[in-house]
């Protein structure tokens, strides 16, 4: 007979993670291949929940180990309680899992190129907003009135935005060579080429 207290555990603490991630039944339910309303009763142990390839899911989703759900450690394998880190992490799996597409080489070729670029991009983009966060959460009062802006404020946002502009011009050229690429995709793929070249 399934030991209904072993159930109970895993139950209470893959919701427990589950909630300290900030993750809803639909996004494990979707990780795991199962309807919500399986997730539901995984957590309440009115199922059980202890199998192999159960617990192995359920850890691998909310980032433990099995023996944590069981309650045998009480030390988690990934100490991450950043939900959205988590779902970050686990959709570039996923969006890596996605390649090679069923198009031809040339095609996939290019999606790979622009997905490349946007990541590269995306690199240059969090030093960016990094220094762009810390630069106008100092005191820069006295560099507004040098160049004459009209408050602390003002200045502030033209210096956050000019740190993040090229994020922004290269994500509206993505978005043009993504538009050309139907009628033109030679020129789209020297385009995407270009870019690449610009960044490290």
């Amino acid at each position: 007979m399934i030991d209904k207290k072993l159930r109970k555990t895993v139950g209470e603490r893959a919701k427990a993670r589950r909630k300290e991630l900030g993750l809803s039944m639909d996004y494990v339910a979707e990780r795991m291949d199962v309807n919500k309303s399986t997730i539901q009763r995984y957590e309440s142990g009115s199922i059980d929940n202890t199998k192999k390839l159960i617990l192995e899911g359920l850890a691998s989703t909310l980032h433990v180990s099995p023996e944590w759900l069981k309650g045998e450690t009480d030390e988690l394998t990934d100490n991450n309680s950043d939900g959205t880190f988590v779902q970050l992490e686990d959709t570039m799996k996923k969006l890596l899992s996605c390649y090679p597409l069923n198009i031809s080489s040339d095609e996939n070729q290019f999606v790979e190129k622009v997905l490349l670029l946007i990541l590269k991009d995306f690199v240059e983009f969090n030093k960016s907003f990094e220094f762009a966060i810390n630069f106008t959460s100092s005191d820069n009062s006295s560099f507004a009135d040098v160049i004459g802006c009209e408050s602390e404020d003002e200045f502030n946002n033209m210096m956050f935005l000019k740190e993040i502009m090229h994020t922004i011009n290269n994500l509206n050229e993505v978005s043009d060579i993504l538009r050309r690429y139907p009628k033109e995709p030679d020129y789209a793929n020297m385009r995407v080429n270009n870019l690449l070249s610009f960044l490290h």
